[in-house]
């Protein structure tokens, strides 16, 4: 009963954070907004934004995990803070540096340190990145998303950070979320774009990786046309991508 107290609250707090940043974006008073959402870092969750960005993803769901137990629910809304934090510290980069172009920066690999990092269309998607695997992890251990924008800002996020280079690990949890959501094209997508990923000079890992992909197909097959139409693709476009991933897992088992 007192986590759920402490959740409603801090989902109230967030809501009402929301309803004041259209205003004060208007007047381009961001730098207020972002010293609140720090607050609220430091507040609810006893980490600072900076702490946030140094951190692995993986450090930060650890400090959410109570024995076997996830709290997705405080990791859903973490990611939500730094999300809308993000967006804020970007809207202020760009205000403040209107000449520079998106799209123009070499964001480094997923996973590696912010810090020493001075462009800042490479920060702000790597903190888009955290806050989606964040939102992918939370989501995938059945948090609630009714609380608050998880879905807007699922789909919001994934449009930004696609057309950037996704490290190995993230691209593997988004194919086995696509598939678990039924957005199967999207899963097929990202799953090819995991397997075109491997090192190449690890035999055993990329073996493992298409036999992981044979099964998704294996998966797909047992589905019925329908629900396979429903997430995207066709029967005749499943035959097709098993007939490649078996091309391919030939090709590797021959090297």
């Amino acid at each position: 009963m007192h986590q759920r107290d402490y959740l409603l609250r801090l989902i109230e707090e967030m809501t009402r954070m929301f309803g004041q940043a259209l205003g004060l974006k208007e007047k381009k008073k961001r730098e207020q907004l972002i010293v609140e959402w720090d607050e609220l870092l430091q507040r609810r969750f006893r980490i600072s934004g900076e702490l946030a960005d140094k951190l692995p993803t993986e450090d930060i769901i650890r400090l959410f995990r109570t024995g076997e137990r996830l709290h997705a629910d405080e990791i859903q809304a973490l990611a939500i803070v730094l999300y809308e934090r993000a967006k804020l510290e970007w809207e202020r980069s760009r205000h403040d540096n209107e000449s520079s172009p998106f799209g123009a920066a070499e964001v480094p690999r997923y996973g590696e340190s912010m810090m020493g990092t001075d462009n800042d269309e490479t920060i702000y998607i790597l903190r888009l990145m955290k806050s989606y695997e964040l939102l992918l992890e939370a989501t995938s251990q059945g948090s609630d998303r009714r609380l608050l924008p998880v879905q807007d800002s699922m789909e919001a996020i994934y449009q930004v950070i696609k057309g950037y280079h996704i490290d190995n690990r993230l691209r593997e949890k988004m194919w086995r979320w696509f598939e678990k959501e039924g957005r199967l094209a999207e899963a097929e997508d990202s799953l090819f774009e995991w397997l075109n990923s491997g090192e190449r000079h690890h035999p055993e890992q990329a073996a493992s990786r298409y036999t992981q992909a044979l099964k998704f197909y294996e998966r797909l097959d047992a589905m019925s046309d329908e629900t396979l139409l429903e997430g995207g693709l066709s029967r005749e476009e499943v035959i097709s991508g098993r007939e490649d991933v078996s091309k391919s897992t030939a090709w590797q088992m021959e090297r």
